[in-house]
């Protein structure tokens, strides 16, 4: 009688994935505008564990709203997000990606966006305690600040002689991505979960970093499916 036998490893290696369509043979950012909204903004785990790493706050529920926002008149700007929704049922939050500009010009955007998620609040017969916050999260993948070597900054707006924070209503934080190739003398292990989610951002359309960004995978569980989930 024959008998068959299957080897099973004690241990086995998790799939990582290449970022690669055999179709097209070409790999893809995830800044791309198609790809970020199938794959982090569609999938609650990975959103969640994105905005939890900028530890502004934790998160409880969360809700993806529309895209666009209703225009209060006819004069008002149309404004279509890269990413909103809800956090909390307190906190609403918006997700926007730029490939190219300049700090002054992005920065005049968050705040207009800022002002209409403020001002679009239905506030009749409620108090101005009940007013939503609203938390900002602006991805750059160009060379946002004025040095190399940073990759996030947050706003902290404060009396200037009470020094009391005010940054429960606008909170603003900011990642670039365009520049992270310092990181890589820091080691895989020792890479922080907002660092991790730069390098992706940043380098997930170069072939030449998918080596780098297979090594965190192994180190990153989230980080391994939502390359994976680029590859599907």
């Amino acid at each position: 009688m024959k008998i068959q036998t299957t080897l099973v490893r004690e241990n086995p290696v998790p799939y990582i994935p290449r970022i690669l369509y055999p179709r097209e043979s070409k790999t893809h950012s995830l800044l791309e505008d198609g790809f970020f909204k199938n794959v982090i903004a569609n999938d609650e785990k990975a959103m969640t564990n994105f905005l939890s790493q900028w530890r502004y706050c934790e998160i409880n529920s969360l809700e993806i709203l529309p895209q666009e926002q209703k225009l209060d008149h006819a004069l008002q700007k149309a404004i279509r997000y890269d990413v909103r929704g809800i956090i909390n049922g307190k906190i609403l939050f918006v997700i926007e990606v730029q490939r190219q500009g300049t700090c002054a010009k992005v920065l005049k955007r968050m705040e207009y966006y800022a002002a209409r998620l403020l001002a679009a609040q239905k506030m009749r017969g409620k108090e101005y305690e009940d007013l939503k916050s609203v938390w900002l999260i602006l991805i750059a993948d160009f060379n946002f600040f004025p040095n190399p070597g940073i990759i996030t900054d947050e706003t902290e707006t404060r009396l200037k002689i009470a020094q009391i924070p005010l940054t429960t209503v606008i909170h603003l934080s900011i990642m670039e991505t365009g520049r992270t190739e310092f990181l890589r003398k820091k080691p895989v292990q020792e890479l922080t979960g907002l660092e991790r989610w730069a390098i992706l951002f940043g380098n997930s359309g170069d072939p030449e970093k998918q080596e780098w960004i297979r090594s965190i995978c192994e180190q990153d569980e989230e980080i391994r499916k939502v390359v994976k989930k680029m590859s599907e």
